[in-house]
């Protein structure tokens, strides 16, 4: 599968979800700014791989899988993953979300998504001077590698991206915006 497939199937398959959620958390905060092809984008960079593991799958049929970012230590069977869900939820910030199962809910992911990705800008707002794209940017990045990372980049005036996962996070997720918007 190529990105725009993948891209596609978030469309088809998670874009009426993330409608939802987006209409969801407005109704709590009129003024939140995400939109389906900024969640859309970060499920394809976050989960794109294993999408494109089931191209003909059904959504019932992958969203119990939908886990990654994992550790396997020498000796060890199991692998021990982080992150869950399409939006991958980290099990280390979110505990109580990943334990509760809630990760396997396209629709209770998405609303997760949208609260850390909110939990990201109340913090990078009040310790930044970003404002309109670079914030959201920042915002995207600190998503992957966590707020005080990107704090740290922007102290030492590196590029936002720099302690991200390949340093292309937002990047990265640009790119899959502009091609969502196109599908």
């Amino acid at each position: 599968m190529t990105n725009t497939d993948i891209l596609q199937w978030i469309k088809k398959n998670l874009g009426p979800i993330i409608i939802s959620s987006i209409e969801r958390a407005k109704a709590k905060n009129p003024a939140l700014l995400y939109t389906e092809d900024w969640l859309g984008a970060i499920a394809c960079r976050e989960t794109g791989g294993l999408i494109a593991r089931y191209p003909n799958a059904t959504l019932v049929d992958v969203s119990s899988v939908m886990r990654g970012d994992y550790t396997q230590r020498p000796g060890e069977i199991e692998k021990q993953y982080h992150g869950f869900g399409f939006w991958q939820a980290d099990i280390a910030s979110f505990p109580a979300f990943v334990k509760s199962g809630n990760w396997k809910d396209p629709a209770k992911a998405c609303d997760m998504a949208i609260d850390i990705l909110e939990g990201k800008r109340a913090y990078l707002h009040s310790h930044s001077q970003l404002e309109g794209e670079d914030l959201d940017r920042a915002i995207t990045a600190a998503y992957n590698c966590g707020e005080g990372s990107v704090i740290k980049a922007l102290a030492a005036a590196l590029d936002i991206d720099i302690r991200t996962a390949d340093h292309n996070y937002s990047r990265n997720v640009w790119e899959f915006r502009a091609l969502y918007k196109s599908l």
